[in-house]
């Protein structure tokens, strides 16, 4: 699969089913020459990012941040500094559930994530705008004319050890750096709280299978993740074992039908998350003989997450993963 990748957007469709992979950024506002200090000197002085594209100097933490992608939006979030404007507002709050992650009421929408409108963008004044390179190649210029233009790689391997220093490169931009610290230790707190009820409960170790379903052409589809992925990690932190090892994309996600559901472990424990207005599982899948005869299946270990559990998330969307998943298993 190219840099363009499907994965869930809004709605329940499978229209609603295509996304711009976050992809690599561009920065403004001049590279550092000099300040590598990463963050806000105690005397004044530039903030200094890494970014995909190389180091981006500030001024000054930036106070007034456009999000034009969801993870870093709720990254804002999670550091308190929600963005005044983000990509589809009513997209995030349906599939960015996360305890803390909302979106604060007068975050202004600033349209949809391939084509947001500059106008209001530009209406809003921000300090700083984070952006998905891939997404945005079109308007790059144009949000650099706006204000400095940070970007971050979400897919490199791995993604969690990426996803955090994103999130502290980003914390850096808005001068809170302990914050990050703090909110991405949580993560391996959480799992290792994990680890110790599973393994009190004699579910140390299970193997699992996680899945994203969904409709594509009248057709039950689902994304299993790969240890490459994001989701798979974090539970893997918590002394869980991924029982699908097919081959996936850049993402790692492999898109099957329902008779690659026969290449998984039989004996794992399928975690799936799915729209209300589109679940496969409960919907299409239901009578379906392929489905009826795999053995986690005949064995009542399919287990629902909370169709608010974002699997390319940041932060809290990992630790919203971690939740679930114990609530799925009852411990």
């Amino acid at each position: 699969m190219q840099r363009i990748l499907r994965a869930l957007v809004t709605g329940g469709t499978a229209a609603a089913l295509i996304f711009t992979v976050a992809g690599c950024g561009s920065g403004t506002a001049g590279d550092s020459a000099g300040d590598t200090s990463g963050g806000a000197k105690a005397g004044g002085g530039k903030i200094t990012v890494d970014t995909a594209q190389g180091k981006v100097s500030l001024d000054k933490a930036a106070t007034k941040v456009v999000s034009l992608e969801w993870t870093y939006a709720e990254e804002l979030v999670a550091l308190g500094v929600p963005p005044v404007g983000n990509a589809d507002n009513k997209g995030y709050g349906t599939w960015i559930t996360a305890k803390g992650a909302g979106l604060p009421d007068g975050v202004t929408d600033v349209g949809d994530r391939n084509e947001p409108s500059l106008e209001k963008i530009r209406a809003l004044n921000p300090d700083l705008i984070v952006i998905d390179n891939e997404r945005s190649k079109a308007n790059l210029k144009a949000l650099q004319d706006i204000a400095p233009v940070v970007a971050f790689t979400y897919t490199t391997k791995p993604q969690l050890e990426t996803m955090k220093k994103n999130f502290t490169e980003l914390a850096k931009a808005v001068g809170k750096e302990d914050k990050a610290t703090e909110v991405t230790q949580r993560i391996e707190t959480e799992a290792a709280d994990l680890r110790t009820r599973l393994e009190k409960a004699d579910k140390g170790g299970l193997t699992y299978t996680v899945a994203q379903g969904f409709t594509a052409n009248g057709t039950a589809s689902m994304r299993l993740l790969t240890d490459d992925a994001i989701t798979p990690q974090v539970l893997n932190l918590a002394g869980l074992k991924n029982g699908w090892k097919g081959k996936g994309d850049a993402w790692g996600m492999t898109t099957v039908g329902v008779e690659g559901l026969t290449k998984a472990d039989q004996n794992s424990t399928f975690l799936y998350v799915a729209s209300e207005q589109d679940n496969p599982f409960t919907g299409d899948l239901a009578d379906n003989a392929v489905w009826k005869g795999l053995k986690f299946v005949k064995d009542d270990k399919v287990l629902a997450l909370d169709p608010g559990t974002w699997l390319f998330g940041g932060p809290l969307s990992a630790l919203h993963v971690l939740d679930e998943t114990g609530k799925a298993l009852k411990v």
